[in-house]
């Protein structure tokens, strides 16, 4: 990248709030490759919003950026090149017209930070000229991997399927980053924030979160992948179901499931935080799985045929009743 470029640019933009100038232009002088730049993009910029989702810190909605993001320099013409009519994520950070929190530029930064690995990419912020608050202008998926954001020593905080996206059938990207700190840092609040049923045991009794915690939230969305069903969708997310939880409740797997996943599910789900596998641990051991379905010979292939069968031997049965 051309850093000079960017410089001679300053004078010629503002967000109208001078913590948001000066992050944007830091990120961009220390741009070394076209995906490490972030910009600031007028509202005018994108047509075609739609609302897609609202949330406890603010909404999000759908886009088309008509510019696009930069591709690169054009040297000979002295321009960027970009793609043009990309389709975007537009988020926005409640109550900030007035006052940006840092909370808002922290999020921003550590999405940048994890982006393409573990993360959805972030092009740049926004203003919402209809309401005055600033928004985050990211990659757009349908709906990052957590071993690299553990190995950069960070902990999300609010892990949970919400904050899970899809790209392709097999591209997932982790999003919302309000909360992940290193995990040295403590949290300057000492409230409890995140999904109920996604929140690690110890973290209710007033621990601080950790990357564990983490991979408790991990064993949380396994069990929601296996059921079909959100965690404790039949009864009410309050005091009750946190006291629950610490006294070691967890939720119910009304279906079969391989013994080899289960266990790997029990694990996260472990009262007690080193016991649960590491982030690397997961991708290692899941990698297998993806490699043990191709041979019917594996452990994990016998038991998956067993629940086939037996769910084939029910269904006759319940069909034979019904005969009856």
């Amino acid at each position: 990248m051309t850093v000079s470029k960017f410089n001679k640019e300053f004078g010629k933009w503002t967000s109208g709030n001078s913590d948001i100038d000066n992050f944007i232009q830091q990120i961009q002088l220390k741009a070394q490759y076209d995906v490490e730049v972030i910009e600031w993009i007028p509202f005018y910029k994108f047509t075609n919003i739609k609302y897609l989702a609202k949330g406890g810190f603010g909404t999000v909605f759908k886009a088309i950026w008509t510019d696009g993001y930069i591709r690169k320099r054009d040297f000979l013409n002295s321009k960027w090149v970009r793609r043009p009519q990309r389709s975007v994520c537009l988020k926005s950070l409640n109550d900030s017209k007035e006052d940006i929190k840092k909370e808002f530029l922290n999020e921003v930064e550590n999405q940048h930070k994890q982006r393409g690995e573990s993360a959805i990419r972030i092009y740049g912020i926004t203003r919402n000229r209809d309401d005055g608050n600033y928004m985050m202008v990211m990659q757009y998926a349908k709906l990052g991997r957590l071993a690299s954001i553990h190995n950069a020593n960070l902990a999300h905080k609010d892990f949970h399927s919400g904050n899970i996206v899809n790209e392709t059938f097999y591209g997932s990207y982790i999003t919302d980053f309000g909360l992940c700190r290193p995990v040295s840092q403590d949290s300057s609040s000492k409230g409890i924030f995140g999904v109920l049923p996604y929140i690690a045991p110890e973290v209710l009794y007033g621990e601080k979160y950790t990357i564990e915690s983490d991979i408790y939230s991990f064993g949380i969305i396994m069990s929601e992948v296996f059921t079909g069903y959100p965690p404790y969708h039949d009864i009410p997310h309050d005091f009750s179901l946190a006291t629950q939880i610490c006294l070691g409740h967890r939720p119910e797997m009304r279906c079969e499931i391989p013994q080899y996943l289960l266990d790997l599910m029990n694990k996260c789900l472990d009262a007690e935080p080193q016991n649960r596998p590491t982030a690397k641990v997961l991708k290692n051991m899941l990698e297998q799985f993806c490699i043990d379905l191709l041979d019917k010979k594996t452990e994990l292939c016998k038991q998956i045929e067993e629940i086939k069968t037996q769910t084939k031997i029910f269904q006759y049965m319940i069909k034979q009743i019904k005969q009856n």
